[in-house]
């Protein structure tokens, strides 16, 4: 991640050459443009969706014969019995038949689909049964299952993945090619794009590495109609002005570009060939002259991760449902013009994005009209220091924007130099008022970075208050993935000692009479799947403190709503997470919760 935050300086890149001038041009470069690139290449690669097949450790390798097994070979099936598979050989030990081999043909290729690339090829061996198999059985290609992708020169590891190809008489379910370098190489690539479109690859992850970069991706991508996914990184890719034709991809339905190179003028033509394209995600690229613009009738999620463009417009996105940024370096327009169906929005920084609904530019504490409101959107994800009065501002502005917001992620950003204008004051919230989605839509708050200064505990006080249907607090817990409360009344700490899954609250009823409620969540307080000590647990009078880690938790006070749940929560933000229209949050995941009912007090 250090090289993706040197990669901030704005502005767009025409090449890889102006890239690398500005790597080796970083003030306090430490790190050649190379290196600094090599670095990144691993995380790009961590953010791809998982192999079909994980690849085998590098441990479990050996240098037998059989591991340079040829993928064209067509050895005979004499002398094979020390090659079987040791489930088949165990099983002619019992009474001396291939049990295995008698299995029907959708087995058998189930099968070898399980296995990786080199290993399912080796089965040709065993007999012409599973010969035919083989060929019958859809192909998946993963150069890190190849020892020649390791082991040999670059121009044997790139003959190898296309030798898989070619040998393989059937389709091509999906190739992931992540290690390879292409340089000198283009007719092997040319060749290999080739046979996976006549093969109707579904499936295609292909990087350019380690260095040069400056490659162009070859023209005979667009042949390969078959495409639902196709993954690309580390290229540039010269995408031809061709919307009169027939789409090159009238199947793909998910498209992820990778530290890859793309013009302004190219995207809409790339997006208008793909009629059914779902999933569009930016991951490091680079946008030249640096406008990311989105014209897409079927688009329903637009990712933008850590790239380098100036800004981003969604001008004409019916189907959009959700967006998401995780955003660095310089200021940048956010501009949705037309996204009717847009449900999901974040993480929006009010320090780096400039918000634009409408063709209206969205200032904090500006009266906002109804041609610059969202209605659809259902969950916001916002970063701001509130220590900042304008940041404090716009943040209640953008609550004012989004009328049927349901759920409200903020996460906490360090605190800089305070504003002359101070938070620190409760009379600061309570002069902005309510708004729409306070009186009858918010249901939960999720905090993120909470650190219980006083600007931050007014603001989750003000939201209590004025939550009418709130019925969740929630606090993300760092570093925990499955969180429980349990045992003692609502504060403690929260220590790994006693963290696991499952756990229950510590009382599933929490009675609280008149004064103000901060609770906490600490490590001691964590265990797993166990059940609560009391079921309920009553407050009267003063306020209850406690922390999260070592800092304190919020101060809650009195909601228009008598009950609400308060609970741990654990982050599940990440990139895949983001392009998954399965997860309903891929801001956090909710655990156990604790009831705590309002009574007002007399």
């Amino acid at each position: 991640m250090d090289a993706a935050a040197g990669e901030g300086g704005g502005g767009g890149f025409a090449n890889y050459a102006e890239i690398a001038a500005h790597f080796n041009n970083l003030a306090l470069a430490v790190l050649s443009a190379q290196d600094r690139i090599d670095s990144i290449v691993p995380y790009l690669i961590s953010l791809l969706p998982p192999p079909f097949v994980p690849a085998p450790d590098a441990d479990d390798s050996s240098n037998s014969d059989d591991d340079h097994f040829s993928l064209t070979s067509s050895d005979s099936e004499d002398g094979v019995a020390d090659d079987r598979p040791a489930a088949a050989q165990t099983a002619q030990d019992d009474d001396g038949r291939d049990h295995i081999s008698r299995l029907p043909d959708d087995l058998l290729s189930n099968i070898i689909s399980r296995l990786p690339t080199n290993e399912a090829a080796r089965t040709m061996v065993l007999s012409t049964r599973w010969r035919c198999v083989w060929a019958a059985t859809p192909l998946l290609v993963d150069d890190a299952h190849l020892r020649a992708a390791d082991g040999l020169c670059e121009l044997r590891a790139v003959r190898a993945v296309s030798r898989c190809v070619a040998a393989h008489p059937g389709p091509v379910l999906a190739a992931r090619v992540t290690r390879l370098s292409f340089d000198q190489h283009e007719y092997a690539l040319q060749q290999l794009i080739a046979n996976l479109a006549a093969r109707n690859i579904q499936d295609l992850i292909l990087f350019n590495r380690p260095w040069p970069l400056d490659l162009p991706l070859p023209g005979d991508i667009l042949s390969c109609a078959s495409l639902t996914r196709l993954y690309i990184g580390l290229w540039r890719w010269r995408f031809p002005d061709t919307t009169a034709n027939s789409p090159a991809f009238p199947n793909l339905q998910e498209l992820g570009l990778f530290h890859t190179i793309i013009e302004d003028r190219e995207v809409d033509p790339l997006l208008a060939h793909c009629p059914k394209l779902k999933i569009l995600s930016f991951a490091m690229a680079y946008s030249f002259p640096s406008c990311l613009r989105i014209r897409s009738r079927s688009l329903r999620i637009v990712v933008e991760w850590l790239c380098s463009v100036d800004e981003v417009i969604i001008e004409d996105a019916p189907c959009l449902e959700r967006l998401f940024f995780e955003s660095f370096a310089d200021r940048r327009p956010v501009k949705i013009v037309h996204a009717p169906r847009l449900e999901v929005l974040g993480f929006l920084d009010l320090q780096l994005h400039a918000l634009e609904i409408g063709g209206i530019v969205i200032r904090a504490g500006m009266n906002v009209r109804a041609s610059a409101m969202l209605p659809s959107l259902k969950i916001l994800a916002v970063k701001v220091q509130f220590s900042h009065a304008t940041e404090a501002k716009m943040l209640h502005t953008l609550l004012r924007c989004f009328p049927h917001l349901q759920t409200l992620h903020v996460m906490f950003q360090s605190i800089g130099s305070r504003s002359p204008d101070s938070v620190d004051r409760a009379d600061f919230w309570q002069s902005l008022g309510t708004c729409d989605c306070l009186e009858s839509h918010l249901e939960t708050l999720v905090l993120h970075g909470f650190q219980g200064l006083e600007c931050e505990q007014l603001f989750v006080s003000y939201i209590l208050e004025k939550g009418k249907v709130l019925k969740t607090l929630s606090v993300v817990c760092v570093d925990i993935e499955d969180v429980g409360v349990e045992e003692g009344p609502i504060s403690g700490s929260v220590d790994e000692s006693n963290v696991s899954s499952g756990g229950r609250s510590s009382g599933d009823d929490v009675v609280m009479e008149g004064g103000l409620m901060s609770g906490s969540v600490d490590e001691g307080d964590i265990s797993s799947g166990g059940s609560s000590s009391s079921d309920d647990v009553v407050t009267e009078g003063g306020p209850m403190s406690g922390s999260i880690g070592e800092a304190n938790a919020p101060s809650v006070g009195s909601s228009g709503n008598d009950m609400i749940y308060f609970c741990p929560a654990a982050s599940c933000w990440s990139f895949q997470n983001a392009i998954d229209l399965s997860v309903e949050d891929p801001f956090c995941v909710l655990l156990r919760q604790a009831r705590i009912t309002y009574v007002a007090a007399e």
